[in-house]
């Protein structure tokens, strides 16, 4: 039986094969940008985000047919639930990595780093939308409540691009480097401490500052639910497969799995990205044995390679240049990039050279690494 693949998605009962289609598209421009990029000393994230881009409204998806039969809008969707599969398994496996030692070791350093760089461009959020608030009312936009959109804006100032930051220090392997462990731990505080703003803010905007608080006391008995009983079962079970030399068993590496798989739900139903659950889920795992020399590579093979880069392709995907094309609207993009660009780089930079005492290069990177935005924000700004 022949099947149309150029068919309109939400008619065609057999849209696999165009998906297939679409996936080998995406990979091959994806392994063509990241080979470009690569030779300018670019991390492959980055041409994994403009591959997406290309195919997206800003390039291709100008021509009629591409739109139409090739890579329709209706078509993302499948992009974006696939590529946050590989999100999830990517933040897991870089749970496994890390090494909590050294993590512990570098947290009386990245604490004041986190704080500044929360503070600093939370404050700046919350003038910025005093400001952006009025703007609102332009062009026959409804505006939101006040005091919901204040705390969204002060809210997506504040993340670090968790998967982003993660994305760029494995490609250029500094994941357990001292700058890696540094930023990775200030961007996780960062982005829980944003989470349990983004949380608050939504209730605000359900008109109930009540459950937004509630939702910070669940996750925190989540989180240290997580670090005791899980954790303490998992290295019981480990332990007692280790001594019978079967710490590979099907069974365990399925309760394992299903851990990930019920952490990462918990977080998307609470209102905390699934991803944080499945790092979470990562952490707490056995760091000793061959059960994180094995696992390890082989989640890292299908996931680096396969199914993460499609969950950045399609953020591409979403990205209108052609949208910046309002002189007024241009202004107002470049004023917020500066503001959340300082806010975040300067604490990092001075609280940084402050704890730490290393070079003046060193510090200038973690302000960098620091300021790795995008898809987080997007998610924030698409809760709000």
């Amino acid at each position: 039986m022949s099947t149309d693949i150029f068919a309109d998605p939400s008619t065609d009962a057999n849209y696999w094969p165009r998906f297939l289609m679409q996936l080998f598209i995406i990979l091959v421009l994806v392994r063509i940008m990241g080979w470009i990029l690569g030779l300018i000393k670019q991390p492959s994230v980055i041409g994994e985000i403009i591959a997406g881009v290309i195919v997206g409204p800003s390039v291709l998806g100008n021509i009629d047919f591409w739109a139409t039969h090739i890579f329709p809008p209706s078509s993302w969707n499948y992009f974006t639930l696939v590529g946050n599969i590989g999100l999830i398994l990517f933040m897991f496996n870089l749970g496994l990595e890390l090494d909590k030692g050294k993590i512990r070791q570098e947290w009386k350093r990245s604490l004041p780093i986190a704080i500044s760089t929360i503070i600093i461009p939370y404050a700046s959020g919350v003038g910025l939308s005093i400001y952006l608030y009025d703007i609102n009312n332009r062009d026959g936009f409804a505006a939101p409540d006040r005091p919901a959109f204040i705390l969204f804006i002060a809210s997506s100032m504040s993340f670090t691009a968790f998967p982003v930051l993660a994305s760029i220090l494995t490609s250029k392997n500094l994941i357990s480097a001292r700058i890696g462990t540094l930023t990775i731990s200030c961007a996780a505080i960062d982005d829980i401490m944003g989470w349990c703003s983004l949380a608050i803010a939504g209730a605000f905007a359900k008109g109930s500052g009540i459950i937004g608080l509630w939702v910070v006391l669940i996750a925190i008995g989540y989180v240290i639910f997580m670090f005791t009983i899980v954790k303490w079962t998992l290295a019981a079970v480990h332990n007692f497969l280790l001594k019978r030399n079967n710490e590979m068993n099907s069974f365990f590496l399925i309760g394992v799995f299903l851990i990930l798989i019920a952490s990462a739900f918990f977080c998307e139903i609470l209102g905390i990205h699934s991803f944080f659950g499945a790092f979470i889920a990562g952490i707490i795992c056995p760091k000793s044995g061959k059960f994180n020399a094995e696992l390890f590579p082989k989640i890292e093979l299908v996931t680096v390679h396969l199914l993460l880069p499609l969950f950045f392709a399609a953020s591409g995907m979403r990205t209108s240049l052609g949208s910046l094309d309002d002189k007024f609207y241009g202004g107002i993009t470049v004023l917020i990039f500066v503001v959340a660009t300082l806010a975040k780089f300067i604490p990092a930079f001075i609280m940084t050279k402050i704890t730490t005492r290393e070079s003046w290069k060193f510090s200038a990177a973690v302000g960098i690494l620091m300021n790795t935005r995008g898809l987080v924000e997007l998610i924030a700004l698409n809760i709000g």
